[in-house]
């Protein structure tokens, strides 16, 4: 009996932290339509560890949050293979958005494409979550800086920060389509409006032939990546790239936002030729894509009217402001620090050389 092995790709933010609880939650689900999710590296619901041995062997030392395993990408796949070749299921899903990043690293292309080879026993089907460009991108924006990593204005990081597959979906899925061929890849649509009702579990099921039950499902009790709130995103960007402590960000942001909500006001302005480019870059890639799985054009055309816009510069150079009146507030703060332990250290020294109730010198 012919194995069958889904590897569900992402894309980031688009549900698919809560797929993977989704999944991981509902063993009896699978299990009656004949799957099973593969345990070969499974750790808090996904297979990231497929990705990351990849990219490790690759010579990629970022985003790979901490992965070390000493094992090669060949021995960590080649275990998965087993798993599934022993299972009593003829069919296995295996979840990561990490994946997505492959487009990126041409060397981990290479070495995924031999390892794919040397499995011709197993049938495999790639599925992919793709959601419209500009909800994406500001979904992830909002994601760097939920991470606390240092981010710059909207505009700049999108052009100068992340990575293309976010904007260019036929880069993204390129790789997959040439490993795989286009007929073993399948696509589905993510907005906001996939997490009511069910849907994207019904969504996610459907591109396995599955239908999602009325009753009898294991829910996560709340949103495994709950998403910043947009009105604090940019003023909690801006305290994390000022140095602020975390603890102290929240409460800050809070008291600051409250402050400029009454004078922030702007008219939107052009968009800037880097912007443009990568406005381009996005409609092109989704033309191409179209071109390629010719079978998902109703997916993917509405993506065109959802093209990623532009920062509007009065609010960018307000934020701008903010951050540096903030930066110098941390460094006045800092300095203020180091006086205070300078002025402690001094007011020790002197009480050590008072003498004591006796009369002698401590």
């Amino acid at each position: 009996m012919r194995k069958t092995l889904y590897l569900h790709i992402g894309h980031f933010k688009t549900g698919t932290t809560a797929i993977q609880e989704f999944l991981d939650l509902n063993p009896r689900l699978l299990k009656r339509h004949d799957f099973a999710l593969a345990q070969t590296t499974l750790q808090y619901s996904k297979h990231s560890d497929l990705a990351y041995s990849l990219y490790k062997a690759a010579g990629v030392e970022t985003f790979l949050h901490g992965y070390n395993k000493p094992e090669t990408p060949q021995q960590i796949w080649a275990a998965l293979f087993d798993e599934l070749r022993t299972s009593k299921h003829s069919r296995m899903i295996v979840s990561s958005e990490e994946f997505m990043r492959l487009a990126c690293i041409p060397k981990a292309v290479k070495t995924l494409s031999r390892i794919i080879k040397s499995a011709r026993d197993i049938d495999f089907k790639v599925i992919a979550f793709l959601r419209p460009p500009d909800s994406h991108l500001r979904s992830w924006y909002n994601q760097l800086i939920k991470m606390g990593m240092k981010t710059p204005p909207y505009n700049v990081a999108m052009t100068d920060l992340v990575e293309p597959i976010h904007y260019d979906y036929a880069l993204a899925l390129r790789p997959w389509i040439e490993i795989f061929g286009a007929e073993a890849v399948t696509l589905r649509s993510y907005s906001e409006a996939s997490r009511e009702n069910n849907l994207l579990f019904k969504d996610f099921l459907s591109a396995i032939d599955v239908a999602l039950p009325k009753f009898g499902l294991v829910l996560a009790k709340a949103d495994p990546n709950p998403r910043l709130d947009d009105t604090l995103l940019e003023m909690v960007r801006m305290l994390q790239n000022a140095g602020i402590p975390d603890k102290m960000v929240q409460p800050m942001a809070t008291r600051f936002l409250a402050h400029l909500a009454s004078e922030e006001a702007g008219n939107p302005t052009g968009a800037g030729d880097a912007f443009a480019a990568l406005r381009q870059r996005t409609l092109d890639g989704l033309t191409e894509l179209q071109r390629e799985i010719p079978e998902f054009d109703a997916t993917l055309a509405p993506f065109h009217q959802h093209l990623p816009e532009q920062e509007t510069q009065t609010a960018r150079e307000g934020w701008l402001v903010a951050g540096h009146l903030l930066a110098e507030l941390q460094a006045l703060r800092k300095k203020t620090q180091q006086q205070n332990r300078v002025v402690t250290e001094r007011l020790d020294a002197l009480e050590a050389r008072l003498p004591t109730d006796d009369g002698d010198p401590s």
